[in-house]
């Protein structure tokens, strides 16, 4: 995940101390491709992690889902007193620790990291082949 900056106007106060900011590690593993054979590394390495992806993807965007539904069933649902509200809270309880499950949000940090990389590398497989491409049509 990507943080803005954080943006001070005028002096800086005195014990400020700046948020450093995380640069991905893809960006600097994976620089513009100068080769085909780099070319062929990003590729493979899209390739191999895609499906990976793809999986944590479907997974994450399912919870999420059925979460939107779960919220969505809670703001529908009158207040009543006595043992209904009572089994109402336990479920909204149990469906808020669920939601903050430190491994549901491990695999949806995961998968972003992954959309991220991947993007990264695709605009550079892109990037190569416009180049490559417009040197050989001229």
């Amino acid at each position: 995940m990507t943080r803005k900056p954080e943006q001070l106007n005028g002096h800086i106060p005195a014990g400020h101390i700046p948020k450093p900011i995380v640069m991905p590690d893809y960006l600097a593993k994976y620089p513009a491709i100068q080769t085909n054979e780099m070319r062929d590394r990003y590729k493979a390495v899209f390739n191999d992690q895609f499906a990976e992806y793809k999986e944590l993807s479907g997974e994450v965007h399912a919870v999420l889902k059925k979460f939107d539904e779960l919220d969505a069933l809670m703001r529908k649902l009158p207040y009543t007193p006595g043992s209904i509200h009572e089994r109402i809270s336990r479920v909204l309880q149990e469906y808020k620790k669920k939601k903050n499950d430190p491994a549901f949000l491990e695999k949806k940090e995961r998968c972003e990291y992954l959309k991220n990389k991947l993007s990264h590398i695709k605009q550079r497989i892109q990037d190569y082949d416009k180049v490559m491409n417009w040197n050989v049509k001229v």
